[in-house]
């Protein structure tokens, strides 16, 4: 049975949530789906100075592995990313809340 964490410092079963939390989770899965994903590509595209490791899992990138950007342009493994993204809404490297970006770029489109 899965884990949720309603907030960052507890973590309990899906079956202990309240109505309110189940929700609450819901529409957080529902804004990391919507981050954009890629694969890494260990810098084929040119560019010298490409991230080579996720500040997360400490491991370097390896071609092919599944990435998300989050709205400050910081990247990491997707499952490492998804997982932080359902505790906190914080960008682990730079500290910019992702859910005040992610909803502003609704307001304007």
């Amino acid at each position: 049975m899965p884990m949720y964490h309603p907030t960052p410092s507890q973590a309990r079963l899906a079956t202990q949530l309240t109505e309110e939390e189940q929700i609450r989770i819901a529409q957080r899965i529902g804004l990391i789906q919507h981050l954009p994903k890629g694969v890494y590509d260990g810098g084929q595209d040119g560019s010298e100075k490409k991230i080579r490791e996720c500040v997360i899992c400490m491991l370097d990138f390896v071609y092919g592995d599944p990435i998300r950007f989050l709205p400050c342009m910081h990247i990491y493994h997707m499952d490492c990313i998804d997982d932080w993204l359902m505790r906190s809404f914080i960008c682990p490297s730079c500290m910019e809340p992702v859910d005040a970006a992610l909803l502003s770029t609704y307001e304007t489109n």
